[in-house]
């Protein structure tokens, strides 16, 4: 018998000669020696690990986690690239699996989508958007002091001089 043990986040669903095997975070189970080759053999990626008599259990969990960690990365990067090489070829976009999504949102890292904009760029339309306002603040406001001044000195004359035109002020 070999102990297996998840120290990830993850729910694990394996299935081992027609039987599910079903291991949440922090599960340790016992199972036969062949089953826990073959399970560690899909899984050990992911992160399972096997646990023998006098192991650090704190040590095998954390490598474990580490290997979890890289394959979450892994599997983002890969889709990101598949999908740039598909969009490059003129071919359709594959849509994230929800476990993909979760990975990407655990981890931080941006899954490329069609029609969205990467983080720099909103942030730039943002701070656009801010300046934008506050130049219509003081447009308004010169305006204003225009209005105050023109008010103030008061409005020319209006004459009308032939050649000149209506409205012109007189010389």
């Amino acid at each position: 018998m070999i102990t297996i043990f998840n120290p990830t986040n993850e729910v694990f669903k394996m299935v081992y000669a027609g039987i599910d095997v079903v291991l949440g975070p922090g599960d340790k189970k016992p199972v036969e020696d062949a089953c826990a080759n073959h399970l560690l053999n899909s899984h050990g990626p992911r992160g399972l690990c096997q646990l023998i008599y006098g192991d650090d259990e704190e040590v095998v969990g954390n490598k474990g986690q580490l290997r979890n960690y890289e394959f979450k990365k892994t599997q983002i990067a890969r889709y990101n690239i598949m999908n740039e090489q598909r969009k490059m070829q003129g071919m359709g976009y594959i849509p994230p699996t929800d476990y993909l999504r979760q990975y990407a949102v655990e981890l931080g890292i941006q899954l490329l989508e069609p029609y969205t904009l990467k983080n720099e760029e909103t942030g730039a339309i943002a701070q656009i958007r801010r300046e934008n306002e506050e130049l219509k603040g003081q447009m308004a406001e010169l305006m204003k002091t225009m209005s105050n001044l023109i008010a103030q000195k008061g409005e020319p004359e209006e004459t009308e001089n032939p050649k000149r035109g209506r409205g012109r002020p007189k010389e």
